[in-house]
């Protein structure tokens, strides 16, 4: 086990800097200049000079990219160009709400397509199965932006149940259950891909491990509905974990658009403020931090795929 650990540790150093290096240079390739955001129209070349050699500009990008992932790897991200906040600060506070509304999401679309795939597959021809079949397609058809629009629309501007902005209300006194108030319709929104996608998996791998030789010979022998469950849940348990993994990254990373409809202060709304103001040392640091997060647990996806199976161990 221990050197099933320490294979997935030392994967995980290549895939971390060739994400800092397409990051980096990703932001050399896009159109647009932090000094100009920072100085005014009017400024001179000199002042323009300044600048450059204040934020490292004016170094070859080999010099850039080692200096950045130096300070990086002290754990110093910068300071914002646009905020002149500490870039560590502020991302933590945005991961942390992330992570909020990641972990309401993926409770709803977890255990939702977790009810309605097993149902699904039990009882192909109910009515169960047909509305698990349209959640499935909807959740994978309909952009999540799209999705937070229509909530916003219903729930918030014609029903008036619950608020479309924010994660508190005014003053920010209203406590948890404010909150999670909030909480509703964005996790709602950012849930609906991972609730299609998570459903349709289910249901198929129950479907196919129903099928199974073990299952025929549970039934030849008497074993009762909750035993054959139990076997067929464990049994599809990895395919879960996988997908579960993946798709939590997701939530993580890809919400960037369900944050900014809301205006849930997350670092997906963090990174599209940055971008339109070509605040640079957050863009980095942000995507950076996503893209670790997102190996962090896949490397714990594979740990408990290892517990689960001992057979990966060895593969």
């Amino acid at each position: 086990m221990f050197q099933f650990i320490l294979k997935r540790c030392l994967l995980m150093i290549p895939t971390l800097l060739g994400v800092t290096i397409i990051v980096f240079l990703m932001l050399q390739i896009v159109p647009g200049d932090p000094v100009n955001t920072i100085l005014p129209a009017d400024a001179t070349e000199e002042d323009r000079l300044r600048v450059e050699q204040e934020l490292g500009l004016d170094q070859p990008l080999v010099v850039q990219y080692l200096s950045w992932l130096g300070r990086t790897l002290e754990g110093d991200f910068g300071r914002s160009i646009i905020k002149q906040l500490e870039v560590g600060t502020l991302l933590f506070d945005a991961m942390k709400n992330t992570f909020i509304l990641a972990i309401g999401a993926a409770f709803f679309s977890f255990i939702l397509s977790l009810i309605i795939g097993v149902y699904s597959a039990y009882h192909p021809k109910s009515w169960i199965a047909s509305f698990g079949n349209m959640i499935g397609l909807t959740g994978v058809s309909i952009p999540n932006f799209w999705a937070a629009l229509l909530l916003i629309g219903l729930f918030s501007v014609i029903l008036g149940w619950l608020p479309s902005t924010g994660m508190s209300g005014v003053g920010g006194g209203g406590g948890s259950f404010d909150m999670l108030k909030h909480m509703i319709l964005p996790s709602i929104a950012a849930g609906m891909t991972t609730l299609g996608v998570m459903t349709r998996m289910i249901r198929s791998t129950v479907i196919d491990l129903l099928q199974k030789d073990f299952v025929i010979t549970l039934k030849a022998k008497g074993a009762s509905s909750y035993i054959i469950l139990m076997h067929v849940l464990k049994n599809c348990t990895p395919t879960i974990l996988t997908v579960a993994g993946l798709q939590f990254g997701y939530l993580i990373g890809g919400s960037v658009l369900v944050e900014t409809v809301f205006s849930w202060p997350g670092v997906g709304q963090l990174i599209y403020q940055a971008i339109s103001q070509r605040d640079f040392p957050i863009i980095q640091a942000g995507v950076l931090m996503v893209s670790i997060v997102f190996v962090l647990l896949n490397l714990m996806v594979d740990l408990l795929h290892a517990v689960i199976d001992p057979r990966v161990r060895h593969a």
